[in-house]
């Protein structure tokens, strides 16, 4: 396992207390740091100190199952089922007022083994209402909201079935109760209305406009997700927690003035109505190169901005096995578009606005999906688009929206990254965005440091994640990964949702599993929930059951609690024993949460050797003593002679005269480099 000397887990580590002390013999590694014969060490069990176990386990009363739809591996049941939602959007951008006016068709399929008499919908845009008219989150709250904007949806012709019915309305969700029920197993049913709301200026709540730029998400009605765990999920969306939406094919038209160019999920439908021959011919020549092509020259895109074209166009786009789409529109975008291994990939940008950065976006897309590609499994669509506008940096199925840039084409790859990174996780992998922003946003985080440490080499993205949450924690904004992102302080989504999860998944990887558990563990967790809706368990049952072991400790630590690990060397004492002297080692565990322990000590003769304890250590109270035979004395001893461990505090790391740490090394290192995975669904 990883970087040092492993050692045998400890026998009769639950059933031998009171025979003795129990000597486990470590496996020889070589390594420059091992200069001496590997010991055996003989472990003293510490007397039980707390009541405060940190190995109990949580997945009997934490976890939903096993049951026949999630089993207790992690997988899928033999009965797990989804729903299923399709939608036909028509809608028209009125450039004018900022205004949006459209219908939306939803075919929904009860897939469930339950009988519906009510369903539920997500309706965004009533984020913007004020609070007279019932909005539980006045924009100015949100995450990007605008302050003193005032909107949502104005909803009617509400139909099921071609019957008109009246839906209740509470913040943003809509219920509809239904005249007949839905029966379970593969009924289906239709609802279609129409609806307008007016666009916010700039970037807002993961959408708005620029002057003649829109980047519209978010804007029609969506179906709440009811799943075999919750039912119908109906949290209120409030702005900083994301999505949780059902899979489907979503065909939909965008009607916009003549010049508008428009970008979106999926795959566009009337190339010959929308663009020139030329542009259709560089675009095709574009799918099959792996260099950029422009499609929308620099000159036609100052052309376009110079001379308006009357009249309107409708753009018309069709994206399969989704959860959503999104769109931009601008009458000057640039468009430049390569390809990887069939997948077209793009950016389209407006210039110089959009700074110079931007004509290396299309090349960056490029990268990120042959990147994660590579990691997990080939991306399963068709396209991938990145778009530059005034939003942050937002996420939808094929399609990314990232904020300007400078002359510099660092300034924007890290968000491009992040953004297409986001295709694996949620938008294929279906987690509950609004309840755990860390499978959304820790996992893209974490594997973020595999891509950046793949494109500038020696990259480490460990030490700024732990720096990022140890912020949190001083500043009093942390709170347990397993928060719902609402409920996060704002000033510590970063942290919490973000870096924290990223920082600890790495050490999973490096210090607690391995790395080639982790690795597949990970792709398995992928394959398994492709298209699908998992839950924490099944991430935690899935790297169990890989890496076949217990690791409730891990999870309790780290995702259910708020403490931060700090393991002291508090001495060392030498004893003679028949034929060889003994280190005897003296540890202590500050906190509550308990770690692997990897130790270098430094002989007499400046030799060192590295020592690795598991995690087991701890199983009996905060104190253990490690009786290690060495040599000759021992002068010295380093906790984490890897520096990408996430203790709290380096000060009571070091007894005597400690040898050195290794140099800050990447935290990628031996990253996940095998053929490339299938994709989970035909492309």
């Amino acid at each position: 396992m990883q970087r040092f000397a492993a050692i045998a887990m400890l026998a009769c580590a639950a059933g031998c207390i009171g025979r003795g002390p129990q000597v486990v013999t470590p496996v020889r590694m070589d390594t420059a740091h091992v200069v001496t014969p590997p010991p055996t060490i003989t472990v003293t069990r510490p007397v039980f100190t707390t009541n405060d176990d940190p190995f109990h386990r949580i997945d009997r009363l934490e976890w939903p199952g096993p049951n026949a739809y999630r089993t207790a591996s992690g997988a899928p049941g033999p009965e797990y089922w989804q729903q299923r939602a399709d939608y036909t959007i028509t809608a028209t951008l009125d450039t004018a007022t900022k205004r949006i006016r459209g219908t939306v068709s939803i075919r929904y399929t009860n897939n469930s083994p339950d009988t519906l008499r009510f369903v539920w919908l997500q309706l965004d845009q009533n984020l913007y209402r004020n609070l007279s008219k019932g909005s539980a989150m006045f924009p100015a709250d949100s995450r990007w909201g605008v302050r003193g904007f005032q909107g949502g949806y104005d909803i009617t012709g509400l139909q099921v079935n071609g019957r008109g019915v009246v839906g209740k309305i509470d913040d943003t969700m809509m219920r509809i109760d239904l005249d007949a029920p839905l029966a379970p197993h593969g009924a289906t049913l239709s609802i279609g209305m129409q609806y307008a709301f007016v666009v916010p200026e700039h970037g807002s709540d993961r959408m708005g406009r620029d002057s003649t730029l829109y980047e519209i998400a978010q804007w029609y009605p969506r179906m709440a997700v009811y799943d075999d765990v919750r039912g119908w999920n109906t949290d209120p969306y409030l702005g900083q927690g994301e999505f949780y939406l059902e899979y489907g094919d979503i065909d939909y038209s965008v009607t916009v003035p003549a010049g508008y160019v428009v970008a979106g999920s999926g795959v566009l439908q009337n190339r010959a109505e929308v663009l020139s021959p030329s542009q259709t011919e560089r675009l095709d020549r574009a799918a099959h190169s792996s260099t950029v092509v422009q499609v929308i020259t620099a000159a036609e895109a100052s052309a376009a901005k110079r001379n308006a074209m009357p009249g309107t166009k409708t753009w018309r786009f069709r994206a399969e096995h989704v959860r959503d789409v999104a769109w931009a529109a601008a009458p000057d975008f640039r468009w430049d578009a390569t390809s990887w291994d069939g997948v077209l990939t793009q950016a389209l940008y407006q210039f110089p606005k959009a700074g110079r950065a931007w004509e290396s976006a299309a090349e960056q897309t490029q990268w990120s999906i042959r990147t994660y590609s590579e990691l997990w499994f080939h991306f399963p669509y068709p396209q991938a688009t990145s778009v530059a506008g005034p939003v942050g940096g937002m996420e939808y199925p094929m399609f990314v929206m990232v904020h300007y840039g400078t002359t510099d084409p660092t300034s924007i790859f890290g968000t491009v990254d992040h953004e297409q990174g986001h295709e694996w996780f949620p938008m294929v992998v279906g987690s509950n965005e609004r309840r755990y922003a860390w499978m959304d946003e820790g996992f893209n985080t974490y594997q973020n440091a595999f891509s950046n440490e793949r494109r500038a080499p020696g990259t480490n993205a460990f030490p700024e994640y732990v720096a990022n949450w140890r912020q949190s924690v001083e500043a009093g904004t942390q709170s347990p990964l397993m928060t719902p992102p609402d409920r996060i302080d704002p000033n510590g989504l970063g942290a919490i949702g973000y870096r924290k999860p990223g920082a600890v998944l790495l050490a999973l990887r490096d210090n607690v599993i391995g790395r080639d558990a982790m690795d597949r563990a990970m792709r398995e967790y992928a394959h398994r929930w492709a298209f699908k809706h998992p839950t924490p368990a099944d991430f935690f049952r899935t790297v169990e059951s890989v890496s076949g072991e217990d690791l409730s400790w891990f999870w309790n630590a780290f995702f259910y609690g708020t403490d931060v690990l700090d393991i002291a060397v508090d001495g060392v004492s030498m004893r003679l024993s028949p034929g060889q002297s003994v280190a005897e080692i003296h540890l202590r565990r500050v906190t509550h949460i308990p770690f692997p322990v990897t130790l270098r000590l430094k002989l007499n003769d400046q030799s060192t050797h590295d020592v690795r304890l598991p995690v087991e250590i701890w199983a009996h109270g905060d104190r253990y003593t490690a009786s290690v035979p060495v040599s000759r004395p021992v002068v010295g001893v380093r906790l984490w002679p890897d520096p990408n461990v996430p203790d709290w505090n380096a000060t009571n790391d070091i007894w005597g005269d400690a040898p050195p740490m290794d140099r800050q090394a990447v935290s990628t290192g031996g990253g996940v480099v095998p053929p490339i995975p299938p994709s989970p669904v035909k492309r």
